[in-house]
């Protein structure tokens, strides 16, 4: 199953676009390994390195527009909830992620 396959599905994904090189996105990977055990079960986290992952890259681009790295992204069931370019940290990015889930 492909990436937009998946994220058609009923569970929530939280996708971050990133780069190896990219200092931000590094601190952004390690607030996803932190969030991930405070998530409840039916979200996701799929981190997507721009540079070796081109296919999901560029589809992505083309559908939701990746501008930049870091960039998340929060989908449920094929719709774009959620889009943010740069870093955003773990309480504020709980709570997001907690607004849609509830909703």
């Amino acid at each position: 199953m492909d990436l937009l396959e998946k994220i058609q599905s009923d569970k929530f994904y939280l996708i971050d676009f990133y780069a190896a090189w990219c200092a931000p996105c590094k601190m952004q990977v390690e607030i996803l390994d932190d969030l991930q055990t405070k998530l409840p079960n039916h979200v996701e986290i799929i981190k997507i390195d721009v540079d070796l992952d081109k296919l999901n890259t560029i589809q992505f681009d083309a559908m939701y527009q990746v501008q930049g790295v870091p960039t998340l992204m929060l989908f449920h069931q094929g719709k774009l909830l959620w889009k943010h370019y740069g870093v955003k940290f773990g309480d504020d990015l709980l709570t997001i992620i907690n607004q849609h889930v509830n909703n």
